[in-house]
């Protein structure tokens, strides 16, 4: 058998696809990404299966949908059954190493020492941190204690929504960065394949990036696009939108309550969460480089892609929460293997990123574990297949995922499920009287409520029968049938 290729797996935090340069963003200085994506392949439609961190991260490392795995909220723990692929690519000889961020499990210091409750997931190597500095003590705390480096922002110009963050060196950025290139480099010489996490916290807010990424926007600050947003767009549209408006993670308690923000305040905000992708492109390309250094590029698997998107004051909304809009569910996803598949290549087939665990199973040569319900894009990064049909549609879910959100009633239970095909949305609430329908030919901007139109009555339909088939998708496939009777 050849030599199975190593994984470099790099996973950031509320990135939408649109923030990077090979993805159609001028404002972004994202090199070291745009010429991964060129060497590479990348997925123009891919789809995160949840807008929240947890059911999103336990659904792509299982192959499996939230309702599958019982991580339906932050603050779960991934039961001890579910099999994350780190274990079944331990389970074949790989080495397997995480940085950052990992949030199977509660991650709030009232229940977590030191480091969240992990199952058997297969990492030998775990160097975790999350929200930091916020987290009492985890591996980046305890690593500026060591060395001395006090934690500190300085607001932006009086600014309550970005500051200057770290150092790009002693960044929580810079430090998961280095974890990763500690272990590129201490694996080289093993005859062994390896699969290192690099879980990145970024761009979620806080928006603290290092001064040098920020102040070039600065500069330019008043040229800056405002959020898309039509004033009365939401007036027919979920509760659980008009809650975000005026406060977020259904709330509606006045933090980045859209609806109060100045335009300047709305500027400053994109300028830093672009900022911080510039950073993560610059830790991006110190990583690549150790790989090329070190003699493992051409043999190394590199994925780059995040959990979800980001709403960026878009439809008057901030952060995420209980809806389907394109910003906060389409990402980025791009893959590179220089000496196993053809790279300069685009993908317009729509993905999910449930789709992720078996095809790098099958691209490593590994059986695909009973229990997943993606579908592996290997055939099309390998060329067997037709690049542009892999799914008619993409399928989401949403179950009261921020548990102490959209509480306001007994109704609001904020429970959706959503079907988007290349031409629709449809997004279901459950125990509401209005769901969502938008026409993506006529309006790719999703403005437009369509759910009560009676010339939508037929798409409404079709809509609802597909949304009811991909439902039917996530039964669980496991335990596997072992007789006919």
């Amino acid at each position: 058998m050849a030599k199975q290729p190593n994984i470099l797996w790099i996973c950031t935090d509320r990135q939408r696809f649109d923030t990077l340069g090979c993805c159609g963003n001028r404002w972004v200085t994202t090199p070291h990404l745009d010429r991964l994506a060129q060497q590479g392949v990348v997925f123009d439609q891919a789809w995160s299966q949840c807008s929240i961190c947890a059911p999103s991260r336990a659904s792509f490392l299982t192959g499996r949908y939230p309702s599958t795995t019982r991580v339906n909220r932050n603050g779960q723990t991934i039961p001890a059954s579910e099999r994350l692929i780190s274990r079944l690519l331990a389970n074949n000889r790989y080495i397997c190493g995480l940085a950052g961020k990992y949030h199977l499990s509660a991650g709030a210091p009232e229940v977590t020492q030191w480091s969240e409750k992990r199952i058997d997931d297969g990492y030998v190597v775990f160097d975790w941190s999350l929200h930091p500095p916020a987290t009492p003590v985890c591996n980046y705390t305890a690593w500026l204690s060591e060395h001395g480096v006090e934690f500190k922002r300085t607001p932006v110009n009086g600014s309550e929504y970005v500051t200057f963050g770290m150092p790009p060196e002693t960044s929580n950025l810079g430090w998961v960065a280095q974890r990763a290139i500690n272990f590129i480099k201490c694996n080289a010489e093993l005859d062994r394949p390896w699969m290192f996490s690099c879980n990145i916290e970024a761009p979620h807010n806080p928006y603290d990036p290092p001064r040098e990424f920020l102040e070039p926007y600065l500069k330019r600050l008043d040229e800056i696009p405002l959020p898309a947003y039509t004033p009365g767009e939401l007036d027919n549209k979920p509760v659980f939108q008009h809650i975000d408006r005026a406060g977020v993670w259904g709330g509606g308690n006045g933090y980045f309550a859209a609806e109060k923000m100045r335009p300047e305040d709305h500027r400053l905000i994109r300028a830093g969460y672009w900022a911080l992708v510039d950073h993560i492109d610059y830790q991006v390309g110190r990583m690549l480089a150790a790989l090329k250094q070190t003699g493992q590029l051409e043999n190394t698997i590199v994925v780059f892609m995040s959990d979800h998107g980001e709403m960026m004051g878009d439809h008057g909304i901030y952060f995420q929460g209980a809806y389907f809009y394109e910003p906060m569910h389409h990402i980025p996803f791009i893959m590179s293997w220089p000496g196993g598949m053809r790279g300069g290549r685009r993908v317009p087939a729509m993905v999910e990123m449930v789709d992720l665990a078996p095809t790098l199973l099958q691209a490593t040569g590994l059986e695909i574990h009973p229990g997943m319900q993606g579908r592996s894009l290997w055939p099309i990064l390998s060329g067997t297949a037709d690049a542009s049909q892999h799914r008619d549609d993409v399928f989401a879910e949403y179950y009261q995922a921020i548990p102490s959100g959209y509480r306001t009633s007994p109704n609001h239970r904020a429970h959706a499920t959503c079907v988007r095909s290349r031409d629709h949305m449809l997004a279901v609430y459950h125990g509401e009287d209005i769901g969502e329908l938008y026409d993506l030919k006529k309006d790719p901007g999703e403005v437009r409520n369509l759910w009560d139109d009676p010339a939508y009555v037929a798409v409404k339909t079709a809509m609802l029968k597909r949304l009811c088939e991909r439902m039917g998708e996530t039964i669980d496939p496991l335990p596997p049938c072992v007789a006919p009777y």
